[in-house]
């Protein structure tokens, strides 16, 4: 009897469950977008006998209502902390390092994928007769593997990064970043703890290495005045649901300097490299440059007669390219998502000194764009 009545109030408690959420549902407000996640969540599916035909629609109702569930951040929350706490350190595509640090599990290496990408920046030096330099990003995974507990699969960034830079023609001038990243006393330091991009830190890293490797002149860390903003919350925080992760600091190395940055889609011009005003957004991280564009220049008359550089990049360019634009009289910088235009005509129109091809390796490796390089 006794076991009959506790039956019934699991039961009964299980159903009143269900019926708080149907209405709650039912009487609280859609949201359109969920700022933890930083995404825009589904839109409520429309009926019609092509989409309940082929399934369509039961697949968009239920993305909708998991998407629109009341209690959504504590119960995808609650999901990330379970799977953390029972050592499944994989949660959301994310891995948690030493440090509360949130970073991207390791490259998938595509041997395939690598050569024909490959293949096309090798095209792309010979179609504009001058030398064009590769620089390939590690991910903060593998700076961070030794932290990483239950680690299944290894971080190959180094032999990948060589395995790709062994497809190199004689065109192509590479650019090591491995031996630069782990000189640092805390390689961590590089890159966000919840981004994937790396910091300040880690683009001036590669700003000095690419300086070096040229033979050009370059500002000395004691150059630049750092300003720390507080607040910050990047893409693998979102993707990991570890809410209780505390925000970070993010930096502006400003080395002073009269600059004139325009982007391609406004031709709204700034006299500054850093966008302030983005800071009071989501995504701090577009404070380097305004984020992405299509075309960004930046025009730097301090530095006439020191060359024109192009950078055929993706977003890590955009912290990158504060520091190359103390370096050149002008920075063009292209992200292939967005220009479309060949390219081999903008180098015979501007001139340029320096061609530099930047990603970091996960981006590289996934990225379909390339095909748009000629």
């Amino acid at each position: 009897m006794k076991t009959k009545k506790s039956d019934i109030l699991l039961c009964s408690l299980f159903c009143g469950f269900l019926v708080s959420v149907l209405l709650l549902f039912l009487a609280l407000p859609r949201q359109d977008f969920s700022e933890k996640e930083k995404r825009y969540l589904a839109e409520a599916p429309r009926l019609t006998w092509q989409n309940l035909a082929s399934g369509q629609f039961g697949e968009e109702v239920e993305t909708y209502l998991a998407d629109h569930v009341p209690g959504r951040d504590f119960f995808v929350g609650l999901s990330a902390y379970y799977d953390l706490l029972s050592n499944r350190q994989v949660t959301k595509e994310v891995y948690r390092a030493e440090g509360s640090r949130l970073v991207e599990p390791p490259v998938r290496w595509d041997p395939v994928a690598a050569q024909s990408k490959v293949e096309i920046i090798n095209n792309f030096a010979e179609t504009i007769g001058q030398p064009v330099d590769m620089m390939l990003v590690p991910s903060a995974g593998f700076c961070l593997e030794d932290t990483i507990q239950g680690l299944a699969n290894p971080y190959n960034d180094s032999q990948i990064i060589r395995d790709i830079y062994g497809l190199a023609g004689e065109n192509v001038n590479t650019v090591d970043l491995i031996a630069a990243f782990t000189e640092v006393q805390d390689p961590g330091a590089l890159f966000y703890r919840t981004d994937h991009h790396w910091t300040s830190l880690g683009a001036y890293a590669a700003y000095k290495t690419y300086m070096e490797q040229l033979g050009r002149d370059y500002l000395t860390r004691d150059a630049f005045t750092v300003e720390s903003y507080d607040g910050f919350y990047g893409s693998t925080y979102s993707r990991s649901g570890l809410w209780l992760t505390k925000g970070e600091n993010v930096e502006l190395w400003n080395a002073g300097g009269d600059f004139t940055v325009t982007n391609g889609e406004s031709e709204a011009v700034s006299r500054s490299l850093f966008y302030r005003d983005r800071l009071e957004e989501l995504d701090k991280y577009t404070v380097y440059l305004d984020g992405n564009h299509s075309l960004v220049r930046i025009e730097n008359p301090a530095a006439e007669g020191k060359g024109k550089l192009l950078v055929i990049r993706d977003s890590y360019a955009n912290c990158l390219g504060t520091f190359l634009a103390h370096s050149y009289e002008s920075v063009v910088l292209v992200d292939l998502r967005y220009y479309k235009n060949p390219i081999s005509e903008l180098v015979e129109a501007e001139g340029f000194t320096d061609v530099l091809i930047t990603y970091s390796l996960g981006n590289f490796m996934t990225d379909s764009n390339l095909i748009f390089l000629r």
